[in-house]
């Protein structure tokens, strides 16, 4: 390979890599032109200089003449060589610019990734936390309304409260639990919402076990139980409450079905950050693999939820 044509290929490397790792991170990103308008001068004006150089070395070391057979060019004129040169110099440095820019790009484009995921993290970790005060008010409330009866069903109640606040701490930091063992827990909560029920309450309680070992936000069904035992209930009237949970396939199929008081009717069909919480999650953990429709007559609430689940 001729000497020119070899140094011309080792200019090409260097001037990739020059403004690749040097004067685009140096002075482009940092928006200094000038001096990056500079450099980039200066390097083309040596570059010249040296592809030159190498044109006088080709008569020296590259040519069978003899050396003093050898007599250089005229340099009078700009050559068809050195526009060459200039036209694949100028567009290997366009092609590391461009290269630059793209991966600034992608970086940038992690980056805000990066930030987005962590934002919907956050986000969910404080919908999360939010749902054991208000999950602990509740039952609180419970138990202390079967102390004022002074009911022999109290101690049961608050170990079953320890029981479940438990699995509430062992539950903080993870994304996912089974679903056989988020079942468990809300067989657990049911029952200690029956110990404070009259008579006049039934509770139909009806969960099926996924044959396959599918995976579940955990306590991400709680507030809509909790929301039909807090508005669904009367110790003045009869009142039910039906819980429906199955599975086909990967889907989950949840409902929710309790009657209406006419103290009740307005407050439920407006109820708040226990249900608004869980809508949240929803949308961040299952976003279009979930549908929710809540229907309300003078008489019932109605609550489905469909959701795909994943192993």
């Amino acid at each position: 390979m001729p000497l020119p044509m070899v140094v011309n290929n080792i200019f090409m490397v260097i001037a990739f890599y020059v403004n690749l790792l040097v004067l685009m991170p140096r002075f482009f990103n940092k928006k200094r032109w000038l001096y990056y308008a500079l450099f980039t001068s200066l390097f083309i004006l040596a570059s010249f200089w040296l592809h030159d150089l190498s044109r006088g070395l080709e008569g020296l070391f590259g040519s069978s003449r003899p050396f003093n057979a050898y007599r250089p060019r005229p340099r009078g004129g700009f050559e068809f060589r050195q526009f060459s040169f200039l036209y694949t110099l100028g567009l290997i440095w366009a092609v590391s610019m461009v290269y630059h820019l793209l991966g600034q790009l992608q970086a940038s484009r992690r980056h805000a990734e990066q930030v987005k995921a962590s934002a919907l993290q956050a986000e969910l970790s404080f919908l999360k936390a939010q749902i054991n005060p208000h999950f602990l008010f509740n039952t609180l409330n419970n138990i202390y309304a079967l102390t004022l009866k002074q009911s022999e069903d109290a101690p049961k109640a608050v170990m079953k409260l320890s029981n479940l606040m438990r699995q509430f701490t062992d539950d903080t930091s993870v994304e996912f639990v089974p679903l056989d063992e988020e079942l468990h827990f809300i067989r657990d909560y049911v029952e200690l919402q029956q110990l404070r029920l009259s008579e006049k309450t039934t509770i139909n309680c009806n969960l099926t076990e996924s044959e396959k070992p599918l995976r579940i936000a955990p306590r991400l069904l709680i507030p809509f139980i909790d929301n039909a035992f807090k508005y669904g209930v009367s110790n003045r009237t009869v009142s039910s409450i039906d819980i429906d949970l199955h599975v086909e396939g990967n889907t989950l199929h949840f409902s929710v079905r309790n009657a209406i008081h006419a103290n009740n009717a307005e407050r439920q069909a407006s109820s708040g950050v226990g249900l608004e919480n869980v809508k949240r999650r929803l949308e961040l953990l299952y976003e279009g693999r979930h549908t929710l429709t809540q229907e309300q007559t003078d008489a019932h609430y109605h609550l489905k939820l469909t959701l795909t689940l994943t192993p």
